[in-house]
């Protein structure tokens, strides 16, 4: 059996865990997390002991048709939409084939995830939203993967948002993932989240609402000694502050 290396080595960075903290937790060797990591063959029983601690599954780190089925174009996709330069989805889209998408299921989730971004922008709404249910679906029994959800339902608001219809419903479902899973989710995805709801409630002019998502954002830009998307954050806060002031004159 081939392992994917590069499953091993994506998992533990989401999951914040240096070689030797996963040492620790395993009681693997630090020498034999690192030799795994570099593609070198270990004994199975270290593999298992890792695939538990990392919620991995056969599945996962099984190479089943070429080595180009690599997680290293998830994190190209993530640092594109970090980036905002959705203009490069396509090309990074199209270095794997369909059936190499389909190879598992977080490379699947993530091709349904970016297909979607793409048919928004050539406002095909529904077949956004087709997209983004299958990717959804993916993970219903996939605990491991769950924390994506936060991503998955905001750009679900996004699309509802982009086709006049309310997405708050969305956003709030991915503060409640984003909450479960602090630990396993980029803090500028929790910035974003928090950003979207309180554009979402100014759309409904619920200022009330918005403050406490504003201070939120905020201390976790502090925490991150960041400043990624302030200047959003506080022109809804200050509509926010001025519609509360309007609401009390009158």
């Amino acid at each position: 059996m081939q392992i994917n290396n590069s499953a091993i080595i994506s998992r533990r960075i989401e999951y914040g865990m240096s070689q030797k903290s996963l040492a620790l937790k395993t009681r693997v060797p630090s020498s034999t997390i690192s030799r795994l990591e570099k593609g070198e063959n270990v004994g199975f029983i270290y593999v298992v002991k890792i695939m538990t601690a990392l919620d991995l599954t056969i599945e996962d780190i099984t190479i089943k048709l070429t080595p180009a089925v690599d997680m290293k174009i998830v994190k190209e996709l993530d640092r594109i939409r970090d980036q905002s330069a959705l203009h490069l989805i396509e090309g990074v889209l199209n270095k794997l084939t369909v059936q190499e998408w389909r190879s598992n299921q977080k490379l699947s989730i993530y091709y349904d995830w970016h297909k979607a971004i793409l048919f928004k922008q050539e406002e095909k709404y529904e077949d956004a939203l087709k997209c983004l249910d299958k990717a959804l679906t993916l993970i219903e029994n996939k605990s491991s993967l769950e924390y994506l959800k936060a991503d998955l339902y905001m750009a679900k608001g996004n699309v509802f948002y982009c086709s006049k219809r309310s997405g708050q419903e969305y956003y709030v479902k991915a503060g409640q993932v984003y909450s479960k899973n602090i630990d396993k989710i980029h803090y500028r995805t929790g910035v974003k989240l928090y950003t979207n709801v309180m554009w979402g409630y100014c759309q409904t002019k619920e200022y009330d609402k918005i403050l406490a998502y504003a201070l939120r954002a905020k201390c976790l830009l502090k925490k991150n000694e960041s400043t990624f998307l302030l200047d959003k954050i506080e022109e809804i806060e200050m509509k926010a502050k001025n519609g509360l002031d309007n609401d009390r004159i009158v």
